[in-house]
């Protein structure tokens, strides 16, 4: 497999208002970041743990990845519906998957059609009821609701948006006469007391249970049980185990080329490291437009996530913009072109988008269309991608290239995993592993943590106990009793 970085015309662009000494600076750290992670090959697992970076060993957790593949087809054998409960990195890295492997029209294949794999659906990433109501009745009109497995997600097990909206999904159950309801569930959680639904599964066992790993935060999680067990479960045409090791097979071999020199050409992480630094503390840029040249939607959620949540500390870090082509083109291009040049472009360029259709010869409708007649659409996509890149250089915008081989379960992990460690580079470039008192500690890297979150978080549970007790005194009853 082959993955490449032509970052070669943008890295001009940056370099020539940089000096040569900073250029050797970055360069320099980088060396130094690379003895740091390649030396983490030695390391026991609880060292990883404890530097929240036990996930560059998600391929090696084969006890892990075992149970997923087995309960995966313990769920296909049972029930016809699997919904993800799950929000951020609970749910982001799974729709990822699901968005760019799965047969875009999933659901609405018969049963056989999609190699027996059930439905797949998503809640729990909004408080707003509106979709959630309407999975919930429509599963119930369709008789459903007995055949479905909900898959609640929550490392912490304590996630507002993810449990609230299973505790709606739990109490419909119970109404439609389910009385057994937690034999439809599956929780993919800590292993401590520590998480509500690690307490629930040991109180009333749940239908499977599998960890979130120590050390593996949800935006790092997609190869984690996390992610595996939905692109198990959706499995079509091969088993869910052979999935699940083709998948990893990618993910594998960016875990190798990580480890390569920091100035090989395959160690595309660090090339995509060292020019996104340049670019944002040398020519002083401040938002980097991801733009996945394909109709995936997704993988530019999942990214802005990983980027701006790891990596947007201390003052620092580029705003991301996501989009995709050439959708994007008609809604941002421009702005990119005429705006304020503030900006880099990262294009994902795919080899292989898979099925293909022909644009039909002889239509007479002349124009533009005449120069797409006979070509294969993708091969049309491609002739888009390139034109997009060689405009945004042409006109002066910092462009780099991102070419994967397939868009296949292999290439997008081996991306994927690419882009973790592109950003975990980042984070040391920016200097988020050395503490307010100078000294270098990787446990405290702040790249893998996320306090900016929390205050909203505090601020709901206030405003609602607040909602609660003017209830209780507008209804006359107690208020609800606060765990």
């Amino acid at each position: 497999m082959s993955l490449s970085l032509d970052a070669g015309a943008a890295a001009a662009l940056i370099l020539r208002g940089i000096g040569r000494a900073h250029v050797e600076e970055v360069d320099a750290a980088l060396q130094a970041i690379h003895a740091d992670f390649a030396a983490e090959e030695r390391e026991e697992e609880s060292v990883l743990e404890r530097r929240l970076r036990a996930w560059t060993r998600s391929h090696l957790r084969t006890g892990d990845i075992q149970a997923t593949a087995a309960l995966a087809e313990r769920i296909r054998n049972r029930f016809r519906v699997f919904v993800l409960v799950g929000i951020g990195g609970s749910d982001l890295g799974a729709r990822t998957l699901h968005d760019t492997l799965d047969h875009p029209l999933h659901n609405q294949l018969a049963p056989e059609e999609r190699g027996g794999a059930p439905e797949i659906h998503f809640a729990g990433d909004t408080f707003d009821p509106r979709r959630l109501l309407a999975l919930l009745d429509l599963l119930e009109r369709r008789g459903l609701l007995p055949h479905t497995c909900v898959n609640v997600v929550s490392k912490s097990g304590r996630t507002g948006e993810t449990i609230a909206a299973a505790l709606v999904i739990r109490e419909r159950m119970r109404a439609a006469g389910i009385a057994d309801w937690s034999q439809s569930m599956v929780a993919t959680t800590g292993q401590s007391a520590q998480s509500v639904l690690y307490e629930m599964h040991r109180r009333t066992p749940f239908f499977g249970m599998l960890p979130v790993p120590e050390g593996v935060g949800g935006r790092f999680s997609f190869a984690s049980p996390v992610g595996l067990l939905p692109l198990a479960v959706a499995a079509a045409g091969q088993s869910p185990a052979e999935r699940l090791e083709q998948a990893l097979a990618g993910f594998a071999e960016a875990h190798a080329r990580m480890l390569l020199p920091p100035d090989s050409a395959d160690n595309t992480a660090f090339a995509l490291a060292r020019w996104l630094h340049l670019g944002e503390h040398y020519a002083r840029l401040g938002t980097l437009v991801f733009c996945n040249y394909a109709d995936d939607a997704r993988l530019g959620d999942w990214f802005t996530q990983l980027y701006e949540e790891s990596v947007q500390e201390r003052g620092e870090g580029l705003n991301v913009i996501a989009t995709r082509g050439p959708t994007g083109n008609h809604s941002i291009l421009n702005g990119i072109l005429r705006g304020p040049r503030d900006k880099m472009v990262l294009i994902v360029r795919w080899g292989s988008l898979g099925p293909d259709a022909v644009v039909p010869m002889g239509s007479g409708i002349g124009g533009d269309l005449q120069h797409f007649e006979g070509l294969p659409l993708s091969a049309v996509q491609d002739a888009s991608c390139q034109a997009t890149a060689a405009d945004y250089l042409a006109n002066g915008v910092p462009t780099a290239t991102l070419t994967v081989p397939r868009r296949d379960a292999p290439g997008l992990f081996l991306l994927m995993r690419t882009l973790m460690d592109a950003v975990a580079v980042k984070g040391r470039l920016q200097g988020l592993a050395v503490t307010p008192e100078g000294a270098t500690d990787p446990a405290a890297d702040l790249t893998y943590r996320q306090d900016g979150v929390e205050g909203y978080k505090i601020g709901t549970r206030d405003i609602a106990a607040r909602m609660q007790r003017a209830q209780a005194r507008g209804s006359g009853a107690p208020p609800a009793e606060q765990h």
